[in-house]
């Protein structure tokens, strides 16, 4: 984090941590339910295919592809899902951070509490903070992703994360976000792998390994479904 975001961050927290967050608007980008139908067919998921209606989780993990050049997503994992408005939103969950909020406002008393580096969530809202946690009671207004794990992307919620910790939580300056059709071309064009997501891997500790090891357990799943679909029988 730069010298000026910081004092900026320190600046609009005098009161409350509240005011470190950048509020959404209608800036949020808006992405198709075509997102969704690719991933399905990617993973061959009914699951998956049903979430589209937005009543139930529907993550997923984002694996980078070695040939991805943009700098803001190379080498990546991103948690994604998408709510029922029809965007996709997501978090880089293996880009962990110089320092925490315990280290950022040190005379914070809500605040110190949090010790865990502040994660970089991806190139959108870049200076706001959210949350991912685990909760098996969700907050109001926040998008639940997989099983007991929930996105806080609401200034609100986040303040309410921040208040009362679950036990599993992890903060991120930024999301991921694509603008209608971009993320699908991306998919088309080979710029990602898809992998179902957990919750265990999403909170892990050590992140320095990820990508390559989900990178590995892509590979092997693409190369099976591969010989799976040759192996089916023409009709």
């Amino acid at each position: 984090m730069t010298g000026l975001r910081h004092a900026a961050i320190m600046h609009h927290a005098r009161q409350s941590p509240a005011r470190i967050f950048l509020r959404l608007s209608g800036a949020r980008q808006e992405m198709s339910l075509r997102l969704l139908l690719l991933l399905a067919a990617v993973l061959g998921s009914a699951p998956l295919a049903s979430a589209q209606t937005g009543t139930s989780p529907n993550g997923v993990f984002l694996v980078a592809k070695p040939a991805l050049a943009d700098p803001n997503f190379r080498h990546s994992v991103v948690l994604v899902t998408q709510a029922t408005d029809g965007s996709t939103v997501g978090f880089i969950v293996n880009r962990p951070g110089p320092r925490s909020l315990a280290q950022i406002l040190p005379d914070n008393e809500v605040l110190k509490r949090f010790t865990e580096p502040l994660y970089l969530g991806g190139p959108v809202q870049a200076a706001g903070l959210f949350a991912v946690f685990r909760a098996k009671e969700n907050p109001l207004g926040a998008l639940r992703v997989l099983g007991d794990v929930s996105f806080a992307m609401d200034p609100a919620v986040v303040e309410v994360v921040l208040r009362t910790p679950p036990e599993r939580v992890r903060f991120f300056n930024g999301y991921s976000g694509w603008a209608p059709g971009q993320l699908a071309a991306e998919l088309e064009r080979g710029g990602w792998y898809v992998l179902n997501a957990d919750a265990d891997t999403v909170f892990r500790k050590d992140m320095d390994k990820l990508w390559e090891e989900l990178l590995r357990r892509a590979r092997s799943v693409t190369a099976m479904l591969s010989l799976e679909h040759h192996a089916t029988p023409a009709d």
